[in-house]
C-alpha cells in the first residue's frame, strides 16, 4: 500500500514539471518575437506611419526619414547648444550675405555672385566709400536726365556766370566743381588727339612757370606717351577724360565704371602716375554719373569760360580769341583745346594779362 502511495506522488510530480517546462519555454518564443530591443535600441511600432521611437540616448529626424541622430544632453534632457549641429538641429547664427564695411543689394550682384563695383572698380576704391554711396543712393534716388552744360551770358558782380555759380551750389556735393576760391584761374587742356600744338603750349607754360591741367583720352595717351610723360615730368595735372570718350549719361553704370577705370589704370600702370580729377566728354553728365564719378574717387571739373575752339578748321582769329578770353576773365575754370592754334598763339600773352591783373593761374582751384 505504502509502495503504490509513493509512485503515486512521484507520478503527480513529474507531471507538474512537465507542465512548468512548457509553460517557460511558450514565454521564451513570445518574447523572441515581440520586437523589444534592448537600451539603446530603437522600436519601430508603425513601418506605415513613419513615426518612430527613439531609444534613451537617441534623437530622431523624422524629416531623414528614420534617420537618427544622438547628442550629448545636458541635465535637462535638452541637447547641449555646442552641438545642436551634430543633433541635425539649426543655430541660431544668420548667414551673412555681405562683407563687413560694405552694403551689397541684391540688384548690384552678378551671376558669378560679384558685385559690379567689386568686378568693374579697382582697388583704390574703398569699401567704407562703396557702402556709404549705396546708402546714399538707397535714401536719395539720383536722377538719370542728361544735362549739356553750357554757359549763359548773365554775370554777377564779380563776373562770374551765373550758371556757374548756380551749378557749383548744386552739384558740388556729387563731385562737380565749376569754379574757383579766391583771385585764382584754373587752367585747363582738353587732349581727345594731338594736333600737334601741345608740345608749344607746354614751352609755353614752362616759360611763364604756370601749371595747367590736361585732360586726356586712351587714345591720346596711347598715341602721345612722350607728351604725357613732359606733362608729368614738368609738374602739370593729367586728368581723366574717359577711355573712349563716350557721352557718359548715355551709357550704363557699369559701362561708366569701365571708362573711367579703364584708363586711370592704364595711366598709372604705364607712367607710374594716378589721376584724380575727370571731365566729362562734351560736358554732358546727370546726377547719377555725376555721382558716380565722385564715387570712384575723382573730382569733376566743369568750366565757366569756353570757345568754340575744338574744330581746327574753323578756328577764330588769335586776337579776337584773346580779346574774349580776357573780358571773360573771373575766379574759375577755364577750358581750351590743345587742337587750336589759335590758342598755342594767344597764351603767352593771356597769361601775361592775368598775371597783371592780380590773377594766380594754374591747375589748383584756389
Amino acid at each position: 500500500m505504502r509502495s503504490k502511495l509513493l509512485l503515486l506522488i512521484c507520478a503527480l510530480t513529474a507531471v507538474m514539471f512537465a507542465i512548468a517546462g512548457c509553460a517557460s519555454g511558450q514565454d521564451k518564443e513570445n518574447n523572441n518575437t515581440s520586437g523589444t530591443s534592448g537600451t539603446e535600441g530603437i522600436t519601430q511600432d508603425s513601418v506605415n506611419d513613419g513615426d518612430y521611437e527613439a531609444g534613451r540616448d537617441g534623437l530622431v529626424n523624422d524629416d531623414d526619414n528614420g534617420l537618427i541622430e544622438t547628442a550629448p544632453q545636458t541635465s535637462a534632457g535638452v541637447p547641449d547648444s555646442t552641438d545642436r549641429d551634430t543633433a541635425g538641429m539649426q543655430t541660431d547664427d544668420r548667414r551673412e550675405d555681405t562683407a563687413m564695411g560694405s552694403i551689397v543689394s541684391d540688384k548690384d550682384v552678378n551671376n558669378d555672385g560679384v558685385t559690379d563695383e567689386a568686378a568693374f572698380a579697382p582697388s583704390y576704391i574703398s569699401s567704407a566709400e562703396a557702402a556709404a554711396e549705396a546708402m546714399r543712393q538707397k535714401n536719395q534716388p539720383l536722377s538719370e536726365k542728361k544735362i549739356g552744360w553750357g554757359l549763359g551770358k548773365d554775370r554777377d558782380s564779380e563776373n562770374r556766370p551765373i550758371d556757374a555759380v548756380k551749378a557749383q551750389e548744386k552739384y558740388q556735393a556729387l563731385g562737380g566743381e565749376f569754379l574757383t576760391t579766391g583771385k585764382t584761374i584754373c587752367l585747363t587742356f582738353d587732349e581727345g588727339y594731338e594736333n600737334g600744338y601741345t608740345a608749344q603750349i607746354l614751352d609755353t607754360l614752362k616759360e611763364k612757370n604756370v601749371k595747367a591741367v590736361f585732360f586726356v583720352t586712351y587714345d591720346y595717351v596711347r598715341t602721345a606717351p612722350e607728351l604725357v610723360q613732359r606733362m608729368i615730368d614738368e609738374g602739370h595735372t593729367v586728368g581723366n577724360h574717359t577711355w573712349s570718350h563716350p557721352s557718359m549719361p548715355d551709357i550704363s553704370q557699369k559701362e561708366v565704371w569701365a571708362e573711367v577705370t579703364k584708363l586711370h589704370d592704364y595711366v598709372k600702370e604705364n607712367f607710374g602716375y594716378e589721376m584724380t580729377l575727370f571731365r566729362f566728354p562734351k560736358g554732358e553728365f546727370s546726377e547719377r554719373t555725376l555721382d558716380d564719378v565722385h564715387n570712384l574717387g575723382y573730382t569733376s571739373l566743369f568750366w565757366s569760360f569756353a570757345y568754340a575752339d575744338w574744330d581746327p578748321n574753323a578756328q577764330t582769329d588769335p586776337a579776337e580769341a584773346l580779346a574774349k578770353i580776357e573780358d571773360s576773365t573771373h575766379s574759375g575754370i577755364y577750358l581750351l583745346h590743345a587742337v587750336s592754334p589759335a590758342n598755342a598763339q594767344l597764351l603767352a600773352p593771356l597769361l601775361d594779362y592775368w598775371s597783371s591783373q592780380g590773377y594766380a593761374v594754374g591747375a589748383e582751384l584756389g
